[in-house]
């Protein structure tokens, strides 16, 4: 309604008719779309001053903005009614409407409200208009690229005409300084051998502007750089003859007649004139070698407003080869079989001008004036941002051929369920506008199955080939409106699969309307490897390796490889992969990108034909797949069946099964060698990071229990679970509920618990001896006996611990029992607990939660002293306000978070990893203390419930740099992150692609609740870093109270840094996984370092030295032990950090890595530096000032003296910088 409104325009009522001018209002940006990289070169280009432009894009140029009339005539009244002079005071109770209230609206504001409803409301439809106005050039070229065109024009139309000469002899006409590009590789060299035929050269037929900068204008496509300026010289007929098409004499006459070109031009660029400093070099068009280009690039050297590229083309007239001759099922080379794709080659040399009158209709038929223009910017825009290549979806020209088949349709076939067989579809119309088409487009990818049901797009010429040589010669078929040729032909299936996949996720994210998609549609990269693709691989390839599927049907090398690579990997890895993509990168790297179906990416076998006779052919073929892996096995149900079985030695390597296969199958198939295959996802170092050294794991936990995973502790729980609720009858109250709470218990702590040989940990050294312990929660029923006291509750409590110890005991007499206190915890809060070690060497913690605690504390907390004289007296607020705090994170929020991120484990198999690698990711860079397990697991569920424009994850890999992606775009100062929790189970809050939405309801209470709170910010100078808000949590500061502006910001600065390395490596193929797990340390004030021997989880450490356990272990059968010198849960540098913190406060900063980390950094509060006057209870040592006052400061080498002595035995060493 809120663009209804604004479309209006009131009627004029009052006498003098004026109207008042105010500035056109322009979309605000979102602060988290600042600093993107440059369209064409990825650079980041940061902002200057975020309030200056609409988007921090280069590719936008910021222009002044516009302004508006809006006619104001009288004063609006709360009724809508415009009172004027002549408004009589008083009359009838009821008004009569106005006839000219309002006037109708106009064509254009008409187009402008569609436009609004179709892209999802005012916001998006801003930003998008903002976008393409600072992308869009005007219609009319600068005068100066008018004259540089020209003038290339001139020189080609003047060039003398060539004498037709043998191959070896025209080459030496043209000289040394031009290489002629002749395609076709060693076996269709032209000067291997003497030729009949000639090459010379006469002026074109005609040049032409090609591409859609002649019909509808230039864009920007970077900072400072303008789009390629296509064009076309038309080749004389007479230089071709018929028999030119046969064996790559019209490929070869190609690019002499282009070299020619190429040799007057780099001559000129050498000379004064307007050419002069121009450079040229040479490139494909569309990726087919067989058909290269000129490229001339120009600048403001030149006189041009933009740098740009100037693209020339060779081309044909369509007359020249009938189209018979070139059908897709007949071979033009010296063999037998047909070649459609180098008929396709010749056959887009004659299609330019066709192509020209095909963008020409669009842009006469769509209205508004630049639609098909804007439609073409936003496509390219699009697809830049996802990597897709020019010639693989990313052009201009691709987008005009689904712009045609999306306006005018044609024929499809699939009918009856029979490929060949075809019906007619209706286009769309002329109705669309911009956002309209590139909707109508995605969805016409995303819905189109083009191997089943290929598109014949509508026609207007007559001599076009029959549909039956498309189906015979290619399986995805997308004929072009010419009717002669297929789009897709040259394109592997995993490039067109990759185009549907983003097609369909883009559409799949703007389902949810209730927020903000525009920078992830239109100004964020997702183009990283890693993060797109749940495996990918980097392939070294060798000539040698390739010389057995020498083709030359395929233009090139690299090229025939792609395709024969995907085949056998498709093959092999059958339903593991939704999608396997593969693609060049360089002449001799391949890229492989491979998304999982989750439900089978990790099946640990392949079953394959049964052994019949019926099967054999098939049982045949599987083993000339897998050669000597595959294997006749007999299964539980009798069936006799080829399989190929992987071995794993825990459960975690399930998940290098599919790079497992890539490896072998290259291997076999094509003499790839392993150390060629560069597998960036499922490199076993990631892996690694999150497991203690086999050689501490072996020396203190049950042989055999890697191969496990968390399974005994599960099955420990169960027992203990099944124990607890039979136990009523010895207790006084009875236990009604045993709710997990731990991390250890939801398949997400960092490193599997695998239980503890409790007989030989005793005599293990201190570094390797921590035992994990899982919190659990338990309920007694309510009872009189309850009293109403807080503190004599504790004691209830201790008196259930004792009890229950003694049960627990005599069921389970291996079992170790204990009451642990909380340490620093006041008497009428909850500060006891039940530690149980049970003989499969499983721990737990056990705490009471009594419900009616929470409302004592509450009335202490919240309420006024009661005035009855027999009321009993209350406990200070100052104790009841932490303990009410501490009691419900323990007994409500803890529980509460658990539940909800359990099923996720079951949702999303590769979730538990993911998190997994992001709490390690946090913990080694000294982030321990200040995030806690549950905020990450929420980040982390953020990511797989809310993928933005990818798919959800499916690898650990994938969802962990997806979440250091959201951690470094993230602007947590102006957005809150929403994580749907809560709504999983719902399916009423899932989109048809089963994304999760956050309900609309608590949606907008909780951004109230934000505003508010930055408000408060900036008003009262609070400290609020990350928010982060589930349905359950709208304040969103549940688990994010302890997290500053400092440490926020500390984390974006190492995701940007830990995103920079991921993606360098993945251009590189070298990937240092340890790296990314390493924190710097320069910029702390301190550093204290802490004893190795002395630390519990020393072994846990990214760099933990083996040597440190290993040494001591040859000698441990001297070392006197008892079971009863297990302690659970401790470490001595936790405790320290927590007594450091809680002595020194926010004076000090404290950073360290709660797994076995060594340093202990610290920052200098700044505001504790100023002198000031000295006062009681400062917190901190304090040093006189000189200076005329009684003044002092911050004692800093007295603070770093009190943490040595608080940790002697402890600390090794303290280096300060500052």
């Amino acid at each position: 309604m809120s663009a209804l409104k604004s479309l209006k325009r009131k009627a004029s009522t009052s006498k003098d008719g004026q109207k008042k001018r105010t500035p056109a209002q322009r979309p605000s940006p979102s602060p988290s779309d600042a600093g993107f990289e440059d369209l064409e070169t990825g650079e980041n280009v940061e902002s200057a001053d975020t309030q200056d432009g609409l988007y921090d894009d280069p590719m936008i140029d910021r222009q002044a903005s516009d302004e508006s009339e809006d006619e104001e005539d009288g004063t609006v009244q709360s009724s809508g009614i415009i009172e004027t002079e002549n408004t009589p005071a008083a009359g009838p109770s009821r008004r009569q409407p106005s006839k000219n209230l309002y006037k109708a609206p106009t064509i254009e504001e008409m187009e402008k409200l569609r436009s609004v409803e179709q892209s999802g409301g005012t916001s998006f439809t801003l930003q998008l208009s903002a976008l393409l106005e600072s992308t869009l050039l005007s219609t009319t070229p600068h005068p100066s690229l008018k004259g540089l065109l020209s003038t290339i024009h001139s020189s080609i139309i003047g060039l003398p005409s060539l004498p037709g000469l043998s191959p070896l002899k025209a080459i030496k006409r043209i000289g040394d300084g031009v290489k002629i590009p002749f395609p076709g590789g060693d076996q269709w060299e032209p000067t291997k051998e003497n030729v009949k035929w000639t090459l010379g050269w006469e002026k074109p037929e005609e040049i032409i502007i090609g591409g859609s900068w002649g019909v509808v204008g230039g864009y920007k496509k970077g900072k400072g750089e303008a789009g390629e300026v296509d064009l076309v010289v038309i080749m004389p007929s007479n230089l071709f003859s018929l028999k030119d098409r046969m064996d790559y004499r019209y490929f070869h006459k190609r690019a002499h007649y282009l070299s020619v070109i190429y040799a007057a031009l780099q001559k000129s660029a050498k000379q004064a004139g307007p050419l002069n400093g121009v450079t040229l070099s040479w490139d494909s068009s569309m990726g087919d070698v067989r058909r290269p280009v000129i490229v001339v690039t120009a600048g403001k050297e030149q006189g041009l407003k933009h740098r740009l590229h100037i693209r020339i083309h060779a081309g044909i007239s369509p007359a020249l080869f009938p189209p018979s001759n070139l059908s897709p099922s007949k071979s033009l080379l010296r063999n037998d079989v047909p070649t459609p794709l180098y008929s396709s080659s010749i056959l887009n040399d004659a299609s330019h001008k066709s192509y020209l009158l095909h963008l020409h209709r669009l842009s006469q038929v769509l209205k508004p004036e630049r639609t098909v223009d804007s439609y073409l910017a936003i496509w390219r825009i699009w697809a830049t941002r996802r990597g897709i290549k020019r010639e693989r979806g990313g052009s201009g020209w691709f987008a005009s051929m689904i712009l045609g088949w999306v306006v005018e349709g044609g024929e499809i076939g699939g009918a009856s369920g029979v490929r060949e067989n075809t019906k007619k579809v209706r286009g769309v119309g002329k109705g669309l506008g911009h956002w309209g088409a590139i909707r109508a487009a995605w969805e016409f990818l995303a819905h189109t199955n083009f191997s089943e049901t290929p598109v014949f797009t509508n026609t207007v010429s007559d001599d076009t080939l029959p549909h039956s040589d498309f189906t015979k010669s290619f399986e995805d078929i997308l004929v072009d409106p010419t009717g002669r040729f297929n789009v897709f032909a040259g394109w592997e299936k995993g490039e067109i699969q990759l185009l549907r996949h983003h097609a369909r996720e883009t559409l799949a994210m703007l389902e949810d309307e209730n927020t903000d998609k525009f920078g992830e549609t239109f100004l964020r990269n997702r183009k990283v490897g890693v993060e797109v693709f749940d495996e990918s691989i980097k392939v070294d390839i060798s000539l040698d390796n390739l010389r057995s599927l020498e083709n030359s049907e395929h233009p090139s090398t690299i090229d025939m490889a792609a395709h024969a690579f995907a085949g056998i990997l498709r093959q092999g890895l059958s339903d593991r992969a939704k999608l396997v993509y593969i693609s060049p990168s360089s002449s001799s790297t391949l890229d492989i990108g491979i998304i999982y179906n989750p439900e089978h990416a990790t099946r640990v076998i392949d079953i394959g034909p049964s052994s019949n006779s019926s099967q054999a052919l098939k049982a045949e073929e599987f083993r000339q797949l897998w050669g000597e892996k595959a294997e006749l096995r007999r299964f539980k149900d009798g069936s006799i069946a080829e399989s190929v079985v992987w071995d794993l030695s825990r459960p975690e390597e399930a998940t290098l099964i599919p790079g497992k296969i890539v490896r072998y199958l290259l291997r076999k198939h094509f003499a790839i060698s392993e150390e060629q295959v560069h597998c960036l996802s499922s490199n076993v170092d990631w892996q690694s990071v999150t497991q203690i050294p086999v050689s501490a794991r072996n020396a203190t936990s049950l042989a055999g229990s890697e191969k496990q995973g968390f399974r005994p502790t599960l099955s420990a729980y169960d027992e203990l679970y099944k124990l607890l609720k039979d136990i009523d009858s010895e207790l006084p109250l009875a236990i009604l509920n045993v709710t997990p709470a731990s991390e250890m218990l939801r398949y997400s702590s960092t490193f599997v618990p695998h239980p503890i040989d409790v007989n030989r940990l005793p005599s293990s050294p201190t570094c390797i001896n921590y035992v994990p312990y899982a919190d659990v929660v338990v309920q007694f029923e309510s009872s009189p006996k309850w009293p109403d006291d807080l503190s004599a509750i504790q004691k209830v409590k201790l008196a259930l611990f004792e009890k229950l110890a003694k049960v627990i005991e005599s069921r389970i007499p291996a079992s170790k029992l204990t009451v642990v206190f909380d340490e620093g915890s006041s008497e009428i809060e909850d500060h006891a607990s039940l530690d149980i070690l049970l003989p499969q060497g499983v721990a737990f913690r056990l705490r009471i939660y009594h419900e009616r605690e929470r409302t004592l504390l509450q009335r202490v907390v919240y309420e006024d002293e009661p005035v009855f004289a027999t009321s009993l007296p209350r406990p200070p607020r100052k104790l009841a306000s932490p303990a009410l705090e501490k009691h419900i994170r323990l007994f409500s929020y803890s529980t509460q978070h658990h539940s909800s991120i359990t099923p996720l484990h079951h949702k999303y198999p590769s979730y538990s990893s993911a998190s997994r690698l992001l709490k390690r990711w946090f913990a080694s860079h000294m982030l321990s203390t200040h995030i806690s397990a549950e905020i990450v697991e929420l980040i982390m569920a953020k990511v797989y419930l809310d993928p933005g424009s990818l798919q959800t994850p499916a690898s650990a890999t994938a969802g962990f740099v997806r979440a250091i992606t959201l951690l470094a775009e993230w602007d947590w100062k102006s957005e809150a992150l929403f994580v749907p929790i809560f709504s999983v189970k719902e399916a009423a809050t899932s989109s048809t692609e089963g994304r999760v939405k956050f309900p609309i309801e608590k949606r907008s209470e909780a951004l109230k609740a934000f505003d508010s709170l930055r408000s408060k910010d900036k008003s009262e100078g609070a400290n609020h870093g990350w928010v982060v808000i589930t349905e359950e949590d709208e304040a969103g500061l549940r688990w994010t109270r302890g997290i500053t502006k400092v440490i926020a910001g500390r984390v974006g600065t190492l995701a940007k840094a830990t995103l920079m390395v991921v993606k360098r490596s993945s251009e590189t193929g070298e990937l240092d996984v340890k790296s990314l797990f390493i924190t710097p340390l320069e910029q702390y004030d301190f550093l204290l370092y802490l004893t190795p021997s002395t630390l519990s989880k020393y072994s846990q450490s990214v760099t933990a030295n083996s040597e440190e356990w290993e040494a001591k272990l040859k000698f441990r059968n001297l070392q006197a032990s008892s079971s009863n010198d297990i302690r659970i849960g401790f470490d001595p540098a936790e405790r320290y950090v927590e007594d450091l913190k809680r002595i020194y406060g926010d004076a000090v900063l404290l950073f360290w890595d709660k797994y076995g980390g060594r340093a202990i950094g610290g920052i200098w509060n700044p505001s504790k530096e100023a002198s000031r006057s000295l006062k009681a209870f400062l917190g901190w040592n304090s040093n006189p000032v000189e200076s005329d006052s009684a003044l002092i400061t911050i004692n800093k080498d007295a603070i770093l003296a009190e943490m040595v002595r608080l940790g002697r035995g402890l600390v090794e060493k303290v280096e300060r910088r500052r």
